[in-house]
């Protein structure tokens, strides 16, 4: 029983790490569990949402309910059973919480790098890669400066080529192995809450 409660932190920041980024790699029509992603990544990513206002407002008053569960001998014991249940449903919805923190900050990154706020990115390439097909796109796309990353991996780095015409909304995804060879492309189209969105260009 002991090894299972210490256990229960590390696995809500793993939940919390994991909710962000397959929301986040969502954004760009990624399938998380079809990436590659370590152990120490989900953690490293699983403190964005932790650090959410709603999430840090759910812990307070879940710490104030196994406090007064724990700390108040007095209490009867129906009230004590009572608060036991009301505490273990508390605690179940602090998956949903960090689950709801994790999808509204995961929309909030991938607008910074659909809207081109992320600083560019320039990978260098095989010069195998460079008589490839997808290569002279890529190359245009980075003379007008809107290649941005989306996440980068040991063993792949995502790019997003916003479009001249939409950034916001079109862009080719391009993959490139570490081996510095462009894996493959994909074309996105994102639909933003708010269409009047200002995007720049």
């Amino acid at each position: 029983m002991d090894a299972v409660v210490a256990a229960l932190p590390v696995a809500v920041v793993y939940f919390s790490g994991w909710a962000y980024l397959s929301s986040y790699l969502g954004e760009f029509g990624i399938d998380a569990t079809q990436v590659e992603i370590a152990f120490s990544t989900v953690l490293v990513y699983a403190f964005i949402p932790l650090q959410d206002w709603k999430v840090v407002a759910y812990v307070m008053v879940l710490a104030a309910l196994v406090y007064a569960l724990t700390l108040v001998p007095e209490m009867p014991a129906w009230r004590k059973n009572l608060l036991s249940v009301v505490t273990g449903f508390f605690a179940l919805g602090l998956l949903f919480v960090v689950s709801w923190a994790a999808k509204g900050d995961a929309y909030q990154m991938a607008t910074y790098v659909w809207n081109g706020e992320k600083s560019q990115t320039v990978p260098v390439l095989s010069p195998t890669d460079q008589s490839k097909p997808p290569y002279p796109q890529f190359k245009a796309c980075i003379d007008r400066r809107q290649v941005r990353q989306i996440i980068g991996l040991p063993e792949q780095l995502f790019l997003l080529c916003r479009s001249p015409e939409s950034p916001c909304v079109y862009g080719t995804m391009f993959v490139v192995g570490k081996d510095g060879n462009i894996i493959y492309t994909a074309n996105r189209v994102r639909k933003p809450e708010n269409d009047n969105e200002n995007c720049p260009k």
